[in-house]
Formats: C-alpha cells, sequence, structure tokens
C-alpha cells in the first residue's frame, strides 16, 4: 500500500497521471494487435506467428489465473486512502462514466495482473528478435514502466504486477528456450504429425479451459489462430512470398490500417470483441490484405519473387 501512496502522491499530478495513463493503455491489448502486421510483414512471417502464439498463451493463462482469484483491486479495498485514477478509454472502448468503469473493474480481480503478465511476456520475446539496442532499451522499458503505471492508477498491489511479470517471464522462457523443433521430431517419429497434433493441442487446451466460463470463450477464441494458420497454410505461404520492398510497404500500412478498423468496430464489445477481433485479423493480415494489394497495385505483385524469411513452408513454428 505504502507504495501506492508514494506513486500517487508524485507531482505534477495531472501531468504524471497523464504518463501513467498513456504507458498503461499500451497494454490494454489493441497495441498488441497492431503489431502483428508490422512484425509478419516488417520482420518475418514466422516471427509474427509465434508473436501470436505468445500472446495467446498469456490471455489465456492470465484468464485462467483471474478466474481462481478474489483479490479485490487497491481504490476498492482502502477507497479512503487509494484514488482510482484510470481513464475512461480502455482499449479503443470508452466508457461512458466513471462508475461504469469502476464496475467493470469490480468484476475482475486483481491477482494476478494482466497488464504486466502480457507485456512482459510479448515484450522479452519482440527484445529477443531484434539486435538493435534502442528497441530493446524501449521494450525494457514498457516491460517494466506498464506494471508501475497499473500500481500508481491504483488498480493493482505491487504484488499483482510482481506475479504476472514472473508468470510472463515464465511462459517467454517456454516459448523461445524449449527446443521446440527437436520435440516436434520426436512426436513425427511417434506419428504425431502436424494435424493430430494441433488436434491432440486443442483437446488438451480445451480441457483445461473447461475450469471456467470466462477461459472456455477465450481458449475457443484463441485456438481459431492456429486452426485458421494450419488450415489455409497452403495460401497463406502464398501470399507470404516476398515481392520487393514496394509490397511489404503496402502489406503494413494496409494490415495495420485494416486491424485498427476491426478493432474500432469490435470495441463497444470490450475484452470480447478484442478476442473476436483475433481470426479477423490472422485472416486479413495474412489472406485479404495481400489479396487487396495485389489487385489494387498489381504491378506490386511483380517485383520479385524471393521468399520472406520464415516465410514458405516454415510460416508456422513446429
Amino acid at each position: 500500500m505504502d507504495v501506492i501512496l508514494f506513486l500517487q502522491a508524485l507531482e505534477p499530478r495531472s501531468v504524471v497521471r497523464l504518463v501513467f495513463a498513456a504507458i498503461s493503455w499500451c497494454g490494454d491489448g489493441p497495441l498488441y494487435l497492431l503489431l502483428f502486421p508490422l512484425l509478419y510483414w516488417g520482420k518475418a512471417p514466422a516471427v509474427a506467428v509465434r508473436y501470436g502464439y505468445v500472446w495467446g498463451w498469456a490471455v489465456l493463462v492470465m484468464t485462467g489465473l483471474k478466474g481462481a482469484g478474489t483479490t479485490l483491486r487497491p481504490f476498492l479495498a482502502a477507497p479512503a486512502q487509494v484514488a482510482f485514477l484510470p481513464p475512461l478509454l480502455a482499449g479503443f472502448y470508452w466508457f461512458p462514466s466513471q462508475d461504469l468503469l469502476r464496475t467493470a473493474y469490480h468484476q475482475s480481480p486483481a491477482f494476478p495482473s494482466g497488464h504486466a503478465l502480457v507485456a512482459t511476456a510479448v515484450g522479452l520475446y519482440l527484445a529477443a528478435q531484434t539486435a538493435s539496442v534502442g528497441w530493446r532499451c524501449l521494450l525494457g522499458a514498457g516491460i517494466v514502466l506498464i506494471p508501475v503505471a497499473r500500481v500508481y492508477l491504483g488498480v493493482h498491489y505491487p504484488t499483482d504486477v510482481l506475479a504476472g511479470s514472473a508468470v510472463g517471464a515464465l511462459l517467454w522462457g517456454l516459448a523461445t528456450r524449449v527446443p521446440w523443433p527437436q520435440v516436434a521430431g520426436h512426436l513425427d517419429r511417434w506419428g504425431l504429425r502436424p494435424r493430430p497434433r494441433l488436434l491432440l493441442a486443442v483437446a488438451l487446451t480445451g480441457g483445461l479451459a473447461l475450469r471456467s466460463h470466462d477461459m472456455a470463450v477465450v481458449w475457443l477464441l484463441l485456438v481459431s489462430y492456429p486452426v485458421l494458420l494450419t488450415v489455409a497454410r497452403r495460401p497463406i505461404a502464398a501470399s507470404a512470398a516476398d515481392r520487393g520492398p514496394g509490397w511489404r510497404l503496402a502489406n503494413a500500412v494496409g494490415g495495420s490500417a485494416g486491424v485498427a478498423g476491426l478493432l474500432l468496430a469490435t470495441a463497444p464489445l470490450r475484452s470480447l470483441g478484442l478476442l473476436l477481433s483475433v481470426p479477423l485479423v490472422t485472416a486479413w493480415v495474412t489472406l485479404g490484405c495481400p489479396w487487396l494489394v495485389h489487385h489494387l497495385a498489381p504491378g506490386l505483385h511483380h517485383g520479385g519473387q524471393r521468399p520472406v524469411a520464415g516465410a514458405g513452408p516454415h510460416v508456422l513454428p513446429p
């Protein structure tokens, strides 16, 4: 509690509140989906696909842990001491009143911090994908400042964000440090090909998702990601072929604009809308936007046929 009170006493309060509110917004969710087309067309399809898996697992684990929690938010547990400072804008959704925002927080346990969990898992993954010191510093700042912002806004205790960050780091370690290609090779030798492996993973995670209604809904929406990438594997690999810098730039810009439009359209549904946008964003970035760019600017289609690193048959992680 002392840490919260110390942060909320910082001056000038209006400026500090605006800065921390902006930092907290970066962890709300839309930014993670907006990064997907930039990574897919600006970095490599395989990097973006694995990024989607890291984000999806982080959201699923966060939902499961929160479903088992009962900790009240600090501003609810000690309203006389802790101020309630979050802005009415959550993601791309604007709450009509402060009371509705309070009600939304009241329905969600404080432990662990979902913002800290996802920011840590995704931030560490992205930091491992770049050699730029500047980008690594920026990502490191986000990993630290997003949890601090949540404490400042009065919606989390320090223990909430520390636990969330620890779980996020664990997920990152599992995603990047386990030799999954070797694991896939062993599964192939045991007769478990990609499609049976997908069905097995869906069944196992689905069984865990039955622990709660919220987790089941999250699982159903997130499972659309690997299903779409597997079922449409060939057309996705064909669309990912590199046809030159103009082609990549057009898809990165068009993909980001389309994702922003999808997020705005689903914003009234709040968290459910963000999850509903997962299959829509995946289909748009990997198939819809390349098809549109090809037909609107056919000259870009013939700029070259070099494969993108991570494209072709290796778009999906093994």
